[in-house]
């Protein structure tokens, strides 16, 4: 019998309502979803288990969103794991940081789920519990 693996989803965001809630939603879609609440965390994450997807807020304390994505893209083993920016911070100069430090996209909070669906499918493959 062969084990299908669903695919992986980091969450990184300080708040734990907003990690609560993405929780809920990606594992509705049948996406395996590991959280951590600030950079340090989700680098020890990724020591451990490489995910298919990375979904990172900019604000966090210490480092914040777009360093993570700084040392994502410099480290052999991760650059080539897409990761999203999702952030309320949303001036147009927040998002040419984010997109210029090497992320492959970034949705504004709020969103629609509708939205956020769409844009996490052209990263991952649709998967359904």
């Amino acid at each position: 019998m062969q084990h299908q693996c669903n695919p992986r989803v980091l969450v990184v965001d300080d708040d734990p309502v907003f990690c609560a809630i993405m929780y809920e939603l990606l594992t509705s879609d049948g996406y395996e979803v590991n959280l951590a609440y600030d950079v340090p965390q989700a680098l020890a994450l990724l020591e451990c288990c490489t995910p298919d997807l990375i979904l990172s807020d900019i604000m966090m304390p210490e480092i914040d969103g777009i360093c993570l994505v700084r040392k994502i893209r410099s480290a052999p083993a991760w650059s080539k794991i897409p990761t999203i920016i999702v952030s309320a911070k949303a001036m147009p100069e927040d998002r040419n940081k984010a997109l210029e430090a090497g992320a492959n996209a970034f949705v504004s909070k709020p969103f629609s789920i509708k939205q956020f669906r769409m844009e996490i499918t052209k990263y991952l493959p649709a998967h359904s519990a």
